[in-house]
């Protein structure tokens, strides 16, 4: 399902039939949505291949017809539009570096059915942190080396015990990551092949004893 007909279908939901009864004429909410992600996409900031910084901020200028129309809805709109932006924007690899907010309001010069919209960055000087995700659950990778394995001395200990003490490592030079296996018993794999050491970018999933990890880098602002 596209991101313009879920939001459709999620905001028909939640105000039961509203559509029929307020929108029979001017702007629509699935028309803001769609707006929201043109712009999203527009603005979208390629710092390296996994990582695409967009703006956090958006706000959307409607005529005050529709912005009374809309007003109506109240907060479950504003949140639903923040959660299907928060899904567009995990599904094309984007990250935002500050918390992100959507805001409507008045303009007088736009007639019925029309809109403007603005963004920014309100942060843009990001930190980028590793992450290592297991069982749902990310953990931040605070070293240039982090060990994981069952075993306490490990950095990170993981309670499988198809891991070898300390299993594998995951290398951070503050841009670039590996993973490398630590002449573990039953060895590190990705895409089901043993590896020793290899490069690795987020979103890269790979496997140790009973268990898969994700790979990830995030941005946080400063």
């Amino acid at each position: 399902m596209g991101f313009i007909d879920k939001i459709e279908k999620t905001l028909e939901k939640k105000v039961s039939g509203l559509f029929s009864k307020t929108f029979k004429s001017g702007l629509e909410p699935v028309e803001i949505a769609s707006a929201i992600k043109q712009e999203m996409d527009a603005k979208a900031s390629i710092l390296s291949r996994d990582r695409i910084l967009v703006p956090n901020s958006y706000l959307v200028a409607l005529s005050p017809q529709d912005h009374q129309k809309l007003a109506n809805l109240g907060e479950p709109l504003l949140d639903e539009l923040k959660a299907l932006a928060s899904e567009h924007a995990r599904k094309q690899g984007f990250q935002f570096g500050e918390v992100l907010e959507i805001k409507l309001s008045a303009l007088p010069s736009l007639l019925l059915g029309q809109l403007d919209i603005s963004s920014e960055a309100k942060k843009i000087d990001v930190a980028w942190i590793p992450v290592l995700q297991v069982a749902g659950v990310s953990h931040e990778l605070t070293r240039s080396r982090t060990t994981v394995g069952r075993d306490s001395t490990a950095d990170l200990q993981i309670g499988d015990n198809g891991l070898s003490r300390k299993h594998f490592e995951i290398l951070w030079d503050g841009s670039r990551a590996a993973v490398r296996d630590l002449g573990s018993t039953n060895g590190t794999t990705v895409s089901g092949k043993k590896i020793d050491q290899l490069t690795i970018s987020s979103g890269t999933v790979f496997s140790a004893g009973r268990t898969d990890f994700l790979f990830n880098v995030i941005a946080r602002a400063k």
